[in-house]
């Protein structure tokens, strides 16, 4: 069987969760709902919980339920320019990549600037020359359909013939339904999950 071609997922997947950069961003998430809605930060974060798995990002939550007209202000204020301060260099992810027989492609519900800065901050921005970031979904990111089929199509891809490896459990599921496969990278160092993941792919017939 040919080897799949693979999703990667950004954010909490190519970096160690504990690095803070997703806390820091859902920290901006929830400030910006306060100041969009009008309520206390915990009501904000306490909805943002409640509606994130029936949209899939507060940003579609927000765009849907609430009538934001304007996703780049949300972009901008979630998404630090610091990321360098949180995120270094990681010789073994980069090792690994190199590794690859895979084709692979980023697929990520942020956009493409901060995908670009987390990815040189990582030192594997040049082994990610094609990113499908927020914007050129559409602005409806994973896990929704629309998501799933726009990037499917572009690679002219079936799901059996692809790998979708991402920490968030709605995007795997929704991918799994879909008959993709599926590799879950949630509370794990990518020091640790490369190494599994080398193995399956090793394994593959």
């Amino acid at each position: 069987m040919t080897l799949p071609f693979i999703l990667f997922d950004l954010d909490n997947t190519l970096y160690p969760a504990e690095s803070g950069l997703m806390q820091e961003m859902n920290r901006r998430m929830s400030l910006f709902v306060s100041e969009l809605l009008s309520v206390d930060l915990e009501t904000a974060n306490a909805m943002r919980q409640a509606r994130g798995s029936e949209f899939g990002t507060t940003l579609e939550w927000l765009r849907s339920f609430h009538g934001l007209q304007d996703p780049e202000s949300y972009l901008k204020a979630v998404h630090p320019q610091d990321v360098d301060r949180m995120v270094s260099p990681d010789p073994q992810l980069r090792k690994f990549l190199l590794s690859l027989s895979n084709e692979y492609v980023l697929f990520t519900n942020s956009p493409l600037e901060h995908a670009q800065r987390t990815l040189s901050a990582l030192g594997v921005a040049d082994l990610f020359p094609r990113i499908w970031d927020l914007r050129r979904m559409g602005f409806e990111g994973k896990p929704s359909f629309s998501a799933f089929q726009l990037i499917l199509n572009d690679l002219d891809l079936r799901p059996s013939e692809t790998l979708l490896v991402d920490d968030n459990e709605y995007n795997l599921a929704a991918f799994g339904d879909l008959g993709g496969h599926v590799f879950d990278t949630k509370d794990r160092n990518p020091s640790s999950w490369t190494v599994e993941l080398a193995e399956y792919l090793a394994s593959w017939n």
